[in-house]
């Protein structure tokens, strides 16, 4: 009778670890390819301030080659790094997703992961990533009568992230800054 009590245990304790697991995103969650706004495009980009390209993703990885403002470069890719998502509380039942859909209730929790631009954030829910938008994200505040923003959803905290993007100068050199305002060029439709 102890045995299968503690078998029963286990399996409790197993199946809640894993299911609480799947109810939050891991962090920091990493966004691989992402490009964090409205146009956002990996091409030749313009160098708007002196910057030191890194050897890798981290700071203290070695500078790998300088660049100057006015060169050149190749935005090659990116990651956005989500180090805190945000959290947005479910306060009327309805749809979310733009291409995937699913229904979220009162009270459920859901959790940003990063801005994709257009108004749209990357969201975490229950173990699956969804496409929406947010009624206070950047670019969409204004479009939104002030009675309709929060309808459905009490927003209580914006996602911290940082973007990381991997560059190839003139040299054939690749590297990596999190100081993408150095950069310019990267907006497709401007």
């Amino acid at each position: 009778m102890k045995f299968s009590r503690a078998i029963f245990l286990s399996f409790f304790l197993v199946t809640s670890a894993v299911h609480g697991q799947a109810s939050r995103p891991p962090t920091p969650y990493y966004d691989f390819g992402a490009c964090p706004f409205e146009c956002c495009t990996y091409r030749r980009w313009s160098v708007e301030a002196d910057t030191a390209l890194l050897k890798q993703r981290a700071e203290k990885s070695g500078i790998a080659f300088l660049v100057k403002k006015g060169d050149h470069v190749v935005g090659l890719t990116g990651v956005v790094v989500t180090l805190k998502p945000g959290k947005v509380i479910v306060k009327k039942p309805k749809t979310i997703g733009l291409i995937n859909k699913t229904q979220v209730k009162r009270g459920d929790i859901l959790y940003l992961l990063n801005y994709m631009g257009e108004g749209v954030y990357k969201i975490w829910f229950r173990g699956k990533i969804y496409q929406d938008e947010m009624p206070t994200a950047p670019g969409l505040i204004t479009k939104i009568p002030l009675e309709q923003r929060e309808e459905y959803l009490h927003v209580v905290s914006e996602p911290k992230s940082v973007w990381w993007v991997k560059v190839r100068n003139r040299h054939g050199k690749i590297g990596w800054s999190k100081q993408d305002d150095h950069f310019g060029d990267m907006d497709r439709c401007a």
